[in-house]
C-alpha cells in the first residue's frame, strides 16, 4: 500500500496524517522518505471520528497491524460489532451480550485509538466519585488543555453503567441512530478499569473532544463503553502525548 504523510499543528499538537486511497483533507501532503520507526509516545488512530460516525463502519486495518502501535486503547470492529478495549497489551471485544473475548489478529477495525501507556501522573482518591466528579477531578489536574491524554482509572466501582452496540447491516446508519439499539449493562461492587482518552476542543471531529472511556472488570467477565459510574478508592493514571498519527482509508 502506497502511503502519503502530512504534518499539521493544532493547539501545540504535532499531527501526522497517513493517507491511503483518495481521501482529501486540509493537510499539506509530502512524499515520505520517511522514517516509519515506531514512536511509543505517539497516539495512533484509525479513522477520523466524524468520518467513522457518519456510517463508515467497514474495517480497513487488521488488529494484527493495530497491535504494533499500542498496548492501551479503545475502538470498535468491522460493522460496528461491539466495543473494543485494550489493557496491558491484550485486546478484547465486548459484543452485544456484554461478555468480553480476546480479539483475533485477522479481525479488522474501522475506528480505534491506541498508544503505549506510560503514566506521567498518578493520583489516588479514596472518596466516592460519580462520573461527573471523576471527570471534574481529572480536569483539575491536567497540565494543559492543548494535549491529548490517555486515561486509566482503576478501583472499586460501586456502580457502573456500560453499553455495547450490535453489528450493523448496510446501508449503515450514522452512529447516533445505531446506538438507539444499544444493549445497556449495569454492575455493582466490581473491581474494574476504565480505559480511554481526553481530546482537546481544537480536535473535535478528529476525535471526541473531552472524555471517551471503555470499562472492563478485573475478572474480564463484563464491560463496555462507560456511560456512568460511582468509583471508590480510585487510582487515576494519566499519560500525556503531543503527537498524533491518523490513518485514513
Amino acid at each position: 500500500m502506497r502511503l502519503r504523510r502530512a504534518w499539521v499543528y493544532i493547539g501545540g499538537l504535532a499531527l501526522t496524517a497517513i493517507i491511503s486511497g483518495a481521501a482529501v483533507y486540509a493537510f499539506w501532503f509530502v512524499q515520505p522518505n520517511s522514517d516509519t520507526s515506531l514512536d511509543r509516545d505517539t497516539l495512533f488512530q484509525v479513522a477520523a471520528f466524524n468520518t467513522f460516525s457518519s456510517g463508515n463502519y467497514d474495517g480497513y486495518m487488521t488488529y494484527g497491524e493495530l497491535m504494533e502501535h499500542g498496548d492501551f486503547g479503545i475502538g470498535t470492529f468491522d460493522g460496528l460489532d461491539g466495543e473494543m478495549i485494550v489493557l496491558n497489551g491484550v485486546f478484547y471485544q465486548i459484543p452485544v451480550d456484554g461478555k468480553p473475548k480476546q480479539v483475533a489478529s485477522s479481525v479488522k477495525t474501522p475506528y480505534a485509538t491506541v498508544t503505549f501507556f506510560e503514566a506521567d501522573q498518578t493520583f489516588k482518591v479514596s472518596d466516592a466519585l460519580n462520573y461527573s466528579g471523576l471527570t471534574s477531578y481529572i480536569n483539575s489536574v491536567l497540565p494543559t488543555q492543548n494535549a491529548i491524554y490517555a486515561i486509566k482509572v482503576t478501583g472499586l466501582y460501586s456502580y457502573a453503567k456500560t453499553r455495547s452496540v450490535p453489528m450493523q447491516t448496510k446501508p449503515y446508519p450514522p452512529l447516533t441512530e445505531a446506538i438507539k439499539n444499544q444493549s445497556v449493562f449495569t454492575f455493582n461492587n466490581v473491581s474494574a478499569t476504565a480505559v480511554g482518552f481526553w481530546f482537546p476542543k481544537s480536535m473535535e471531529g478528529v476525535d471526541v473532544a473531552g472524555y471517551h472511556l471503555h470499562l472492563i472488570t478485573a475478572d474480564y467477565m463484563a464491560g463496555g463503553h462507560l456511560l456512568d459510574c460511582i468509583i471508590r478508592n480510585a487510582t487515576i493514571q494519566i499519560d500525556q502525548t503531543n503527537k498524533f498519527n491518523l490513518v485514513l482509508s
